[in-house]
């Protein structure tokens, strides 16, 4: 069974409005993550500001409750920057560098890649950014844009051809991925292609709004669909070893309270994930 001191819990998924949280809400969000237990949080670039300019001060925080900030997110903009890695890149990477993250997260917002060539150089020049300071980026995909799945992740990546570039698997949005799960590609990836795996659970059916349910009506890990020893087997197969980062919005578990739904998250997902 999985250790909650293996895990980096998503702080955005403790907050009852992620893109309005004050610095009291991170306080609390972050409280909630050492009360369960877990070595370390990923955080929105929006959070580790909110709670101060700089962001050497969130670093301190969170050290002070023995979390470390594993994880930065999300550089935007380099899908559609005409090949460059956009004008957040540089916030981006100056937070994590500030936090003392090694890993940030990319996502395309666009609903479809206008210009994939022009995406990939973009790609490529973020993680250009990112290697100067010692930072690695995987890139996540999202099942209503232009990256919409495990294949067209990976074929941007790859062709990007940087060392420090991989993936974000989310488990919610590899369930909901065109197609479906697909653990025979992701067997056959490289052992470095998946940095970071975000730990919840879907419901059997979509709802009729794939962005209004990944934000609010995610389920704890065991209580849905994803085969998670499916999943695993996968990722053994390709010799992967990624960080493990729960990432549970569920509007029904944020009425528990931070604290309360943080445990029961870390309690689900270290259930239902094998150790390795």
């Amino acid at each position: 069974m999985t250790s909650p001191g293996e895990l980096a819990l998503c702080l955005s998924t403790l907050l009852a409005d992620p893109m309005s949280a004050g610095a009291d809400e991170v306080v609390s969000a972050l409280d909630a993550a050492a009360a369960a237990g877990c070595g370390g949080v990923s955080a929105w670039t929006l959070h580790v500001l909110a709670f101060d300019p700089d962001p050497a001060a969130f670093r301190e925080a969170a050290a002070s409750r023995g979390l470390s900030v594993d994880v930065v997110e999300a550089a935007v903009g380099w899908s559609s920057g005409g090949g460059d890695a956009g004008p957040d890149a540089d916030l981006t990477l100056e937070v994590a560098e500030g936090v003392g993250a090694q890993q940030v997260v990319a996502v395309c917002l666009d609903p479809v890649l206008a210009d994939a060539a022009a995406a990939v150089r973009g790609f490529g020049d973020l993680s250009d950014r990112a290697a100067a300071r010692g930072i690695r980026v995987a890139l996540e995909f999202l099942p209503w844009t232009g990256v919409p799945g495990l294949a067209d992740a990976w074929a941007l990546v790859e062709a990007a051809g940087r060392s420090n570039g991989g993936i974000l698997l989310d488990a919610w949005h590899w369930q909901r991925q065109p197609g479906g799960p697909c653990p025979d590609l992701l067997a056959t990836l490289p052992p470095s292609a998946v940095h970071l795996l975000q730990l919840c659970d879907a419901r059997p059916e979509p709802g009729d709004d794939a962005m209004a349910e990944a934000m609010a009506e995610r389920l704890v890990p065991g209580d849905g669909v994803v085969d998670f020893e499916g999943l695993a087997a996968a990722l053994v197969g390709s010799g992967a070893t990624p960080l493990l980062s729960p990432e549970v919005f569920s509007r029904d578990g944020l009425s528990l309270g931070p604290e309360a739904f943080a445990a029961g998250v870390v309690g689900a997902c270290c259930a239902s994930w094998p150790a390795p």
